[in-house]
Order: structure tokens, then sequence, then C-alpha cells
């Protein structure tokens, strides 16, 4: 089991981690505001062609083949729910890095939702 909650928390922080580019990323190109095929496909080309979004996505990319991994080594109801580990890494990340507010209320539930990991996590998985 040590190794699935190893591979997880370096899954989730990737994934979080690639959370927080793909928005700074995305907020150096700006909001979204003409639907229109052509401006959107001007848009989204700008997008793929920004470093943030391009590393971000990278770093999702890694959060993807941990949890391969992860699968193969546990069931999916085990690997699925750590995933959830990838909220709080993501809240604290974006309060540090994109100076987000996260009222008290986000906290709360991301308090419930790692005390539900922990009572995953304890209930143990195929090893």
């Amino acid at each position: 089991m040590l190794r699935v909650i190893v591979a997880m928390t370096l899954a989730a922080s990737s994934a979080a981690l690639g959370q927080i580019y793909v928005r700074r990323g995305m907020q150096q190109i700006g909001s979204l505001e003409n639907y229109a095929p052509l401006a959107l496909a001007g848009y989204f080309w700008h997008a793929l062609g920004n470093p943030y979004v391009i590393f971000g996505t990278v770093l999702n990319a890694v959060f993807y083949f941990l949890f391969l991994a992860t699968l193969s080594w546990t069931g999916v109801t085990v690997a699925l729910p750590l995933t959830a580990i990838e909220y709080v890494i993501a809240a604290l990340l974006a309060v540090v890095m994109l100076k987000e507010s996260v009222p008290p209320i986000r906290w709360a539930g991301i308090a419930l939702v790692i005390i539900g990991v922990i009572l995953i996590a304890r209930g143990g998985g195929e090893t």
C-alpha cells in the first residue's frame, strides 16, 4: 500500500501543479469571449503555444502515467479516491503561486475530502 500512496501523492502533486501552470498560462492569454468557430480555433491554438499551458499539460500527463501504474497495483476503488489529494495541494499552490483567496468554507470542504481519503487509505487495497 505504501507504493500506492507514494505514487498517488506524486501523481496528485503533479496534477495540481499542472493545473496551476495551465491557469497561469490562461491568465496570460485572457478570457474566451468569442465563440465563432474561427475565433475558437485561434484562441485554442494560441493557448496550445503558451509555455505555461504546455508545461502544465506535461505535468498532467505525468499524473496520468502514475495513475496507470497505480491501477496496476490496486483497485480503482482505492486509486481513484486517492486522486482527491490533489484538492488540498491545488488549493495551497493557488494561494501561494496565484495569490488566490480560499474562503474557510472551501477549506472545510477540502478537509472533509482528505478525511475521506485517509479512511480509504486505511482500508487498504490490493498490493
